[in-house]
């Protein structure tokens, strides 16, 4: 009788020991290691979209310059053509300079050229009478267009029609029209051209990068142009009920965006390239993530190509945009599941063994969970307590390894958001050579009086973004105006005044960098209300406007220009002093009067300021 009852307790007593070492081992072991790892994966996630979306957005920004720049040459080629027409009259009868073209077969150069991209020029005068030269293109649609050409020229138009596939040549043309007006003299004929855009194949198929990304143009009516995957230029080209394109019809041309879609897994505009293009990659995907052969996620970017109405689009499925994020959960849950079944073992095996070492496991665990990734344990044990202690450290060194990765590829990401924005800032000063280092200098002075008003580090670093981007609108602005060398006239002056417009625009493309930055677009509003784009005053200017504009007026005061000298700098203080209250924010330029007085503002290391700058520092560069 005592012997059963001695058995039971010790029964009983296991049990209670496995039961509170699982749950133990669940608790503070397991919980914390999914909750890092979410938290790593879904870091992990956040960045590659921030980074995905800027790679896509250059690529469609640069496949549109390079598509606007292309077509505009070959505008630009056929006006010359008809300037050329035009001196070469001489004050006789258009028609007879016509009939000599024809018959000296004048117009062979602008076709057989090697580097010529038309297949086709013509000259008619108002009769109908003319001469051409190249392939003539016996195709309806064509001749449609080069009648049109014809009427909208001698109407004294010009015309760049929408591209068309030509059967012949299986390849996508466009028609472009100049009218030839002599001595201004009226319209006296038109030169008709017929240009391979067939160069706007290779531009996509050279930014695919051999299938990863579906890059392609389309016209404003929905219709594909160009696409880095020939096949899809055969059959219907009208893509116009793509989301992504249906996206950019509706914006009309008037700016970009990125953003996610899906389209039908038989939709045979991507889902089939997809589907073939998958491979080994697309099956591992598919077992992590569990897809099936429903709608597929794509991750698109449109832009619109200046004066042409057609659009520029880049994208992919997100399983392979995000691959990493992907693989990295997979591995998680590889390790979490592998963790469990270990734990589940140990404490059925050897409860009592490592009931005292668990302790510290689940010490360890909970450091690990609220951010101490470089903790470790000590057990010294031969048998799987020392296994899982060895597993632990092992899993919080590549978890702190993967920290370091994480931090690094932030720093990287700010290092090249910066940069670009230097870039930027750069690019508008190139503009004008007179105002050379401007951006820098306003960047350095406006940190400065950020800094003498007692704002925080985070504060003074947006302040100085602020400065770097806060004529980024003078890109919209023509060369002929910014570069001027005597004074604007009134309608110059007016147009000089939209750049802050134009600013906010482009500071559209990037919501997170108009938040931060985008208040020093507002550095032309006066404090007494007389300035511009919207007459704001007072405290109706935000303070990062304010600052700016006493920054952007110092500069201009204290560098050379066209039109005036360079004051110093204690001239141009007393100036902002004189103009406080009235222009300025008395507060701004009691900041900047300070910063003088303590050194900090100096001829000097305004132009160590800007040197710095260009190079990337922008703590040292803001006066940190």
């Amino acid at each position: 009788m005592r012997s059963d009852g001695a058995r039971k307790p010790r029964k009983r007593r296991r049990g209670r020991i496995l039961v509170s070492l699982l749950l133990l081992l669940f608790g503070v072991g397991l919980v914390p290691l999914v909750a890092t790892s979410y938290r790593l994966v879904s870091g992990s996630r956040e960045i590659l979209e921030l980074d995905q979306k800027a790679m896509q957005l250059d690529k469609a920004r640069s496949l549109s310059q390079e598509v606007s720049v292309y077509v505009g040459s070959l505008r630009d080629q056929t006006a010359t053509i008809a300037r050329t027409l035009e001196v070469w009259t001489g004050g006789r009868p258009f028609g007879e300079r016509v009939a000599e073209i024809r018959d000296a077969q004048g117009l062979r150069r602008y076709v057989e050229d090697a580097a010529s991209r038309f297949h086709y020029v013509s000259v008619v005068d108002a009769t109908g009478a003319g001469a051409r030269s190249g392939v003539q293109l016996s195709e309806p649609l064509i001749e449609q267009l080069l009648q049109e050409g014809v009427i909208r020229g001698l109407q004294g138009r010009s015309m760049a029609s929408h591209p068309v596939i030509s059967t012949s040549l299986q390849e996508p043309v466009m028609v472009i029209s100049e009218p030839v007006t002599p001595g201004g003299a009226g319209v006296q004929g038109v030169v008709l051209v017929v240009a391979s855009l067939v160069r706007l194949w290779t531009m996509t198929r050279d930014m695919g990068q051999g299938g990863l990304f579906d890059v392609y143009v389309v016209d404003g009516r929905g219709r594909l142009v160009a696409h880095s995957d020939p096949r899809r230029l055969q059959g219907d080209l009208d893509v116009s009920g793509v989301v992504i394109v249906k996206q950019f019809l509706e914006s009309q041309g008037r700016t970009g965006a990125t953003l996610p879609f899906k389209i039908p897994a038989n939709d045979p505009f991507v889902a089939g390239q997809a589907r073939r293009q998958r491979g080994v990659f697309g099956r591992l995907v598919e077992k992590v993530v569990g897809r099936d052969d429903g709608p597929i996620d794509m991750l698109g970017t449109y832009t619109p190509i200046s004066d042409t109405g057609w659009g520029a689009i880049v994208q992919v499925e997100q399983d392979k945009a995000y691959y990493s994020a992907i693989e990295m959960r997979a591995q998680s849950f590889f390790l979490v599941g592998m963790v469990t079944v270990l734990a589940i073992l140990l404490g059925t095996l050897f409860a009592g063994q490592i009931s005292k070492p668990i302790h510290e496991l689940a010490g360890g665990a909970l450091r690990l969970a609220g951010g101490d990734y470089a903790t470790r344990v000590e057990i010294h044990a031969s048998n799987e307590v020392g296994i899982l202690a060895d597993a632990f450290n092992q899993m919080g060194g590549e978890i702190e390894k993967s920290i370091e990765e994480i931090r690094e590829a932030a720093k990287r990401n700010k290092e090249l958001f910066l940069g670009s924005i230097r870039m930027l800032a750069n690019a508008i000063d190139e503009k004008d050579p007179y105002t050379r280092g401007h951006s820098e200098r306003v960047a350095f002075y406006s940190a400065l009086m950020a800094k003498h008003m007692g704002m925080s580090t985070d504060e003074v670093e947006k302040v100085h973004l602020s400065g770097l981007i806060h004529d980024v609108g003078k890109i919209g602005i023509e060369d002929k105006i910014l570069r001027k060398p005597a004074a604007l006239t009134d309608e110059e002056y007016e147009m000089m005044k939209q750049h802050p417009r134009k600013g906010e625009h482009i500071l559209e493309a990037v919501p997170l960098l108009k938040e931060m930055a985008g208040a020093g677009l507002m550095h032309h509003e006066n404090w007494d209300g007389s300035g511009y784009p919207d007459g704001l005053k007072e405290e109706q200017i935000p303070l990062l406007g304010r600052i700016v504009s006493v920054a952007d007026a110092f500069d201009a005061m204290t560098t050379d220009r066209p039109y005036s000298k360079a004051m110093t700098f204690e001239a141009a203080l007393a100036r902002l002093r004189f103009l406080a209250g009235k222009k300025f924010d008395s507060g701004c330029v009691d900041a900047i009067e300070k910063a003088s007085a303590t050194g900090d503002l100096t001829p000097a290391k305004a132009r160590r300021a800007a040197v710095v700058a260009r190079k990337g520092d922008v703590r040292v560069a803001a006066g940190g």
